[in-house]
C-alpha cells in the first residue's frame, strides 16, 4: 500500500497533464473546424455570385439586341 501511496501523485500529476491536453486539442480542433466551414462558405457564396454574374451579363445581351 506504500509503494501505491509513493506512486499516486505522479500518476495524478500525469493523468490531469493528459486531461487538458485533450481539452486543448478539442478547443483547437473546433477551431479549425470553424475556420475551415467559414472558408467553405465564403467559397460557395462566391461561387453563386459569380453564377449570376453571368447570368445578368447574359440578360443583358439579349436585351440589349
Amino acid at each position: 500500500m506504500d509503494k501505491i501511496s509513493e506512486f499516486l501523485p505522479t500518476i495524478l500529476g500525469v493523468l490531469f497533464l493528459v486531461v487538458i491536453w485533450l481539452v486543448i486539442r478539442k478547443i483547437f480542433a473546433s477551431l479549425s473546424d470553424k475556420i475551415n466551414n467559414t472558408e467553405h462558405y465564403k467559397e460557395e457564396t462566391l461561387k453563386v455570385l459569380e453564377e449570376i454574374r453571368d447570368e445578368l451579363k447574359e440578360l443583358n445581351r439579349n436585351n440589349s439586341k
